[in-house]
């Protein structure tokens, strides 16, 4: 009989070790991104233009150009009645009913107001102005003599600036407003002047056609001319009662005129 076969169990080769891997390759690769979810889909809407600031020169809306008037006309009643000084943001979005927003959206600082309305205001004395320019030229052309041509023309002037307590107020205050700030008058003087330019205009074409030249500088007789009628307006409002404000102006300026212009030497 051969050997007797053993029966002590039999280990299984143990497993060959793995080779070792590098740090840098061991650490899991990245996970790959999951795929994104699609992007909702939104209605288009019409794109809107945004509002120009306060400084814009863009064109505004209708609406943005109607609110900036309704303050200007508010400002324009605080500062007549309380100064350009006295008169507050406040005071003039309680008056126009808007908030303190609306005003900043709109200027950016009670002088940014003050700039606006003494615009818009000499631009109004300016559309009154262009209005008159063709009755004067009629009124020279039809007159009889001298006096009547040159009261003609002093009359169209006269009635072509509106006259009320609240204008002249309010032109009062501007002009002061513009004294008491140096860094205002250059603003106020070059927007005057436009006003006093198309008046000289108006005077020295009318006298063109009644055959007289003036003997000074235009700009002068202008300036004389609308310091007397300011000042005719005044004293009628401090009389009240009524009190005609073209009465001084009317009797005094078409002399004025007379006494510095001279008939035209053929």
């Amino acid at each position: 009989m051969g050997p007797k076969p053993s029966t002590a169990p039999m280990h299984a080769p143990e497993p060959e070790p793995e080779p070792e891997v590098p740090a840098s390759s061991a650490e899991p690769a990245p996970a790959e991104p999951a795929p994104a979810e699609p992007a909702p889909v939104i209605a288009s809407e019409p794109m809107v233009t945004p509002e120009p600031d306060a400084a814009g020169d863009a064109p505004r809306s209708p609406r943005r150009e109607a609110t900036r008037q309704r303050v200007l006309d508010a400002a324009r009643e605080v500062f007549a009645e309380m100064g350009v000084i006295g008169g507050t943001v406040e005071d003039i979005c309680e008056r126009a009913g808007f908030t303190r927003g609306a005003f900043y959206s709109n200027f950016s600082d009670k002088v940014d107001v003050v700039d606006a309305l003494v615009e818009r205001e000499h631009a109004r004395l300016l559309e009154h102005l262009d209005v008159s320019f063709p009755e004067v030229d009629r009124e020279v052309v039809a007159a009889e003599d001298l006096a009547t041509a040159l009261t003609g023309i002093v009359q169209r002037i006269l009635q072509s600036i509106p006259i009320d307590r609240q204008l002249s107020l309010i032109q009062t205050e501007l002009e002061i407003f513009a004294i008491r700030r140096p860094d205002q008058a250059g603003r106020f003087i070059a927007i005057n002047n436009r006003f006093r330019e198309r008046i000289s205009v108006l005077i020295e074409g009318a006298m063109q056609r009644y055959g007289r030249e003036l003997l000074v500088d235009p700009s002068i007789i202008t300036d004389s001319i609308v310091a007397i009628a300011e000042r005719s307006v005044r004293r009628a409002l401090l009389a009240g009662g009524g009190a005609d404000p073209d009465a001084m102006a009317s009797a005094v300026l078409p002399g004025l005129l007379l006494a510095f212009s001279r008939p035209v030497e053929a």
